[in-house]
This record gives structure tokens, sequence and C-alpha cells, in this order.
């Protein structure tokens, strides 16, 4: 049975938030980087951090790899994922898809019809969660060496699958600046004494 890896993106240069990212606490002293990789670990198997550097959230327990583009956007963290990968399908998430849930994941393994999957949300490509094959890898490094890097353009040239993404995916949207960080430590405190 072929293993189910993920790939977290660990968030760029996070500007607009001021903190690294990954390590950004949600609640009870779990990064969102934790938080991510535990909510989502029912359907992979094991997960590794593409980060700014090499090891940078191994003391987090997460298997961290460089980004071989750092600084260059999403498309060079899926596909140093690949590259990582080497063959077969691996997931990829960003570290602030805190909302996002396992049973998604699932969703979008059973609708693996093409060299990549995502979920689309009112006619927009969602890239930063969705399975990709890892022989994808020459494609994105040729996109990588070239002046389109549009993750959304590099799906569509490899005809990707885009499904409708599942009720309840607004709230799977991104934390960019320390309004939303503050907005989803407090969601995540009801949940955690079970107020929802």
């Amino acid at each position: 049975m072929m293993k189910r890896v993920g790939y977290v993106l660990a968030g760029g240069q996070a500007r607009r938030l001021g903190e690294d990212k990954a390590r950004a606490q949600l609640a009870r002293g779990v990064t969102l980087l934790e938080w991510v990789s535990e909510r989502l670990s029912p359907g992979v198997e094991g997960w590794t951090a593409v980060g700014a550097e090499a090891g940078a959230y191994e003391d987090l327990g997460v298997r961290t790899i460089g980004d071989r583009w750092p600084g260059q956007g999403p498309l060079g963290g899926i596909a140093t994922a690949a590259l990582d990968r080497g063959q077969g399908w691996f997931f990829v998430t960003s570290c602030d898809a805190v909302w996002a849930r396992a049973a998604w994941v699932e969703q979008l393994w059973e609708a693996r019809r093409a060299p990549a999957v995502v979920f689309e949300h009112q006619g927009r490509v969602e890239p930063l969660f969705g399975w990709y094959r890892a022989e994808l890898a020459p494609e994105l490094e040729a996109a990588m060496e070239g002046e389109e890097r549009s993750v959304w353009r590099f799906l569509e040239a490899v005809g990707a699958r885009r499904i409708e993404a599942p009720g309840g995916w607004e709230s799977g949207q991104g934390i960019n600046d320390p309004q939303a960080l503050a907005r989803a430590r407090e969601k995540a405190q009801k949940i955690l004494r079970g107020d929802r």
C-alpha cells in the first residue's frame, strides 16, 4: 500500500503577521504547524515541513527540509516537496490551514484522476490544500526557472483536477495578520473548551 505523506508549507516570510507563521502559537502552547499536522494526521501518515532552512522545525517534531526557492512563493515549496518525495503522491497544505479537516484530505485522495487534485471554492482554485504527483517535479522545476510562477497557471497547464470545496471551506482560509491570528486563537480556545 502506498504511504500517504504530507508537506506543510511553513509560511514564507510572513511579513504581515510579524512573526514566523509556523511557530505562531494557536492555543495552549501549540503552534500552527503542530496544530495543522496533528489535525490532518488521520489522512496522512508522515509530515515534512518545507521551511526557509532545513531542520528549522524539527524541535516541534516535524521533519523539515529547506525550500530550494526561498522567498519565491508557494510554487517553489510545492516543487521542493515533489523533489523530496521523488515518486508517488504527496499532500500539500499551508501551516495556517488550521480549520481544515482530515475528511477533506480523504475526499481529495479519492478524487485522484489527474497529476494533481485540489479544491475550487467560488470559482477560485485552492492550490495549497491538495494531492500532487511527485512526477510533476520536472515541470515544477521548469516553472521555477521561468518567469511564470503562478500556482494556478501551473495547475491549469498540467491538467489538475478541481473539485468543489466542501461546506465549511470558508473557515479554512489563512492567517495572514495579527488580527486573524487573534480570531483564530479565540476560536481554538472555544474548540478546546468544547464550546464550538
